[in-house]
């Protein structure tokens, strides 16, 4: 098994940006000018950037056993990022975060990320060889506390550098 110089657990969802002139209030609809449909999540998001800077890379998360996560893994992958410790979970929709860009720069956000769609402490333990091997671990701390801490505990007990990064929210 060939291990990565970062693992990054969290998120992965399908991104949709849409730009509008404006967006619309209740009961209107705008143009779209513009939209984007791609590989994010801020665990993906992270892994992505990585991988085009060079870096060996591989994601630790969770898709649902549906096709939009299989079209995101196919993404990942044809963006070098190993995917081996995604799980694909059944019964639950791969995530969905949806940006709404007008020309005034204001952003509106909508999320779906339903619970399955998070990280579980055997998902974790699952990857705890790469976490392991690896010189960083990058925590997305959107997961659940006690999943994070978990990653967090494996890497540092193997001397694995560990990144903490984002904000827990409120609902989780």
């Amino acid at each position: 098994m060939m291990f990565s110089e970062v693992v990054v657990a969290g998120q992965i969802a399908r991104d949709l940006v849409i730009e509008v002139p404006d967006a619309p209030g209740a009961d209107s609809s705008a143009p779209v000018r513009h939209r984007q449909e791609l590989l994010g999540g801020k665990g993906a998001n992270q892994a992505v950037a990585l991988s085009q800077l060079g870096m060996p890379v591989s994601l630790i998360g969770v898709v649902g056993a549906d096709r939009t996560g299989d079209s995101l893994l196919a993404q990942a992958r044809a963006d070098r990022i190993g995917t081996t410790h995604v799980v694909r979970r059944a019964g639950t929709e791969t995530a969905l975060l949806v940006d709404v860009v007008d020309d005034h720069g204001r952003r509106r956000y909508l999320e779906h990320v339903p619970e399955g769609t998070l990280l579980t402490e055997n998902d974790v333990f699952a990857a705890s060889a790469p976490i392991s091997a690896a010189a960083s671990l990058i925590v997305q701390l959107q997961q659940p506390a006690p999943v994070a801490l978990l990653a967090a505990r494996l890497a540092h007990t193997a001397g694995t550098r560990v990144v903490l990064d984002g904000h827990r929210s409120p609902t989780r």
